[in-house]
């Protein structure tokens, strides 16, 4: 028997709920946290770039692998929370399958930027010739920056196919439809306008958008409101 409070749940018991509403508010903060510790490099010289991205590889490495970890933690809670959305449940089962797609092309961005590069940093800064760098990393950095742009508007998708769904549910959860299509719609469209470049800036906050949604979700989740 369920409670006023509570949604029966065809995909794990409501303590499984609880338990993806942590992880989803534990992994989102972290990984504001992960972006705020984000290197950059600190000069454009192609002599020094090496050596700089270098300096900082392992920390780059340390950062992006915690943040991939992370998205597989947000994965698991949107599991979760999708299973639980049964009066939607085709807009909720597609809003996932965009999901997926933007936390695989974030993944695949994150192994460029922390693993790839920095790699690269490392093997030219003691090279005799650091020239070829900038050419491999430009070209790094372009991959990095198309798989960016498709996670991006791919979890914006899923956000606001989470947030049709919720339209289908009681009104008690109204509210986090609204949330839903404001953080779903807002980074997308910034993106297409240009508003916003995906550098360590732009995607910081692009995360504290989505981090808006995450939290709202978690609590939900952790009250049972779901």
């Amino acid at each position: 028997m369920t409670t006023a409070n509570e949604v029966p749940d065809g995909a794990g018991t409501a303590g499984e709920g609880r338990i993806a509403g942590i992880v989803l508010l534990a992994a989102t903060l972290l990984s504001i946290l992960m972006m705020a510790h984000h290197p950059s490099a600190t000069t454009h010289d192609p002599d020094s770039l090496a050596a700089d991205i270098a300096g900082s590889a392992t920390l780059s490495r340390v950062v992006h692998g915690v943040l991939i970890a992370l998205i597989g933690a947000e994965l698991y809670a949107f599991v979760v929370f999708s299973g639980r959305l049964a009066q939607g449940r085709s807009a909720a089962r597609a809003g996932f399958v965009a999901y997926a797609i933007g936390a695989g092309a974030m993944i695949g961005a994150a192994l460029i930027s922390g693993f790839v590069v920095s790699s690269l940093g490392v093997y030219y800064a003691g090279a005799s010739d650091p020239a070829p760098f900038v050419d491999f990393a430009r070209l790094s950095m372009t991959g990095n920056q198309a798989l960016a742009k498709l996670g991006v508007v791919a979890m914006s998708a899923a956000i606001v196919l989470w947030a049709v769904a919720l339209l289908h549910d009681s009104k008690r959860v109204r509210w986090l439809a609204i949330v839903g299509f404001v953080t779903g719609l807002a980074p997308a469209i910034a993106l297409f306008a240009g508003a916003v470049r995906l550098d360590v800036h732009g995607m910081l906050l692009v995360v504290l958008a989505q981090a808006i949604w995450n939290l709202a979700v978690g609590t939900a989740l952790v009250r049972g409101r779901i």
